[in-house]
C-alpha cells in the first residue's frame, strides 16, 4: 500500500478509524461496526462514500470491504480501491444495490440483502418473556443444534468471537425451544444474532420473547442502543421487529466478490 497515492480521483485514505467515525452520524452502521485497531484501512470515495477494510471472513487471505453512502458512490469507492490502490478484496458489504453499479466486470456470487435494524426503547411486554432466562454455559451443545436444524441462515454460534452470552427458553423437559446471542462487534454496543425458534413452536411467541427480553435487558444494563440484522427476504421477521420497536437504519447487501472472465479467456 506504501506505493498507492494516498489521494486519488476523489479517494482519499483516512489516517484511521477516528477519523471516519468523526465523519458517521452518531447512532450509525459505523459507530457500531467499527472496531479501532482491527481495521485495516479507512478511506473517503466520490460524494459521501465511505468505506473500511477489515480481514475477510468468506475468502481467506483477502480482505473484506464495508461501504457506506449513496450506491453509485459506494460503487465507486470499491472501483477505485480495487483498479487503482490494488486492494485484493475479496468480499464486500456495499448500500443495497450499489453492487449494480460496478459494470459488468464485477458480480457478487452470493449475493445477499439484508437490513440492519436499531432501537434505542424497551419494546413492548411480551406474553411469554417470563419463560426467557440466560443460557447456562452447558447450553453449548443444545444451542448448536437448534440453530443447525431450525435457522439455517444464523450468523452466529456458541464459543464464535464477539459471542458474549445466550438466552433462550426450555421446556420443562430441557428441550430447547428458542435462542438469541448478545454479540458486540464493538464494545459497548450489543447487536443480537441467531434468534432462532425450535420449528415445533414456531407462531406461538417464542422469537418475540427471547428478543424482547434479550433487549430489555441489555438496554437496562446501560446500552444506549441494541442492534440487529435479517435478511430481507423474512417478511415474518421483519414485523416483529418493527413491533417490538426496532427501524430500519440500513439497507445492506453482501457477498463474495467475483471478477467477470476476461473476453475470450
Amino acid at each position: 500500500m506504501s506505493a498507492q497515492p494516498e489521494h486519488d480521483h476523489g479517494v482519499r485514505r483516512l489516517a484511521g478509524a477516528a477519523e471516519l467515525l468523526a465523519l458517521t452520524a452518531p447512532g450509525g452502521y459505523a459507530r457500531a461496526e467499527v472496531q479501532p485497531g482491527r481495521v485495516d484501512s479507512c478511506w473517503a470515495g466520490p460524494g459521501d462514500a465511505l468505506g473500511w477494510v477489515v480481514p475477510s471472513r468468506r475468502v481467506p487471505g483477502a480482505a473484506h470491504l464495508v461501504g457506506l453512502g449513496e450506491p453509485r458512490a459506494a460503487a465507486a469507492l470499491l472501483r477505485a480501491l480495487l483498479e487503482r490502490h490494488g486492494l485484493q478484496i475479496g468480499s464486500v458489504t456495499l448500500p443495497r444495490d450499489a453492487d449494480r453499479h460496478l459494470g459488468p466486470a464485477y458480480r457478487l456470487a452470493p449475493r445477499n440483502d439484508w437490513e440492519w435494524f436499531v432501537t434505542t426503547a424497551e419494546p413492548p411486554q411480551q406474553p411469554r418473556e417470563g419463560t426467557v432466562h440466560w443460557l447456562r454455559e452447558d447450553a453449548v451443545g443444545d444451542i448448536g443444534q437448534l440453530l443447525e436444524a431450525w435457522s439455517g441462515r444464523h450468523h452466529a454460534m456458541p464459543g464464535d468471537e464477539g459471542v458474549l452470552r445466550w438466552a433462550g427458553v426450555r421446556e420443562q423437559d430441557g428441550r430447547l425451544l428458542a435462542v438469541a446471542a448478545h454479540t458486540e462487534h464493538r464494545r459497548g454496543v450489543p447487536h443480537l444474532a441467531s434468534v432462532a425458534t425450535h420449528g415445533d413452536v414456531r407462531g406461538q411467541g417464542y422469537g418475540g420473547a427471547v428478543t424482547a427480553w434479550l433487549t430489555r435487558r441489555l438496554l437496562a444494563e446501560g446500552a444506549e442502543c441494541v442492534t440487529l440484522g435479517m435478511y430481507s427476504d423474512n417478511d415474518v421477521a421483519r414485523r416483529l421487529y418493527l413491533r417490538l420497536g426496532y427501524r430500519v437504519a440500513e439497507h445492506f447487501t453482501s457477498g463474495r466478490l467475483v471478477r467477470a472472465a476476461a473476453p475470450g479467456g
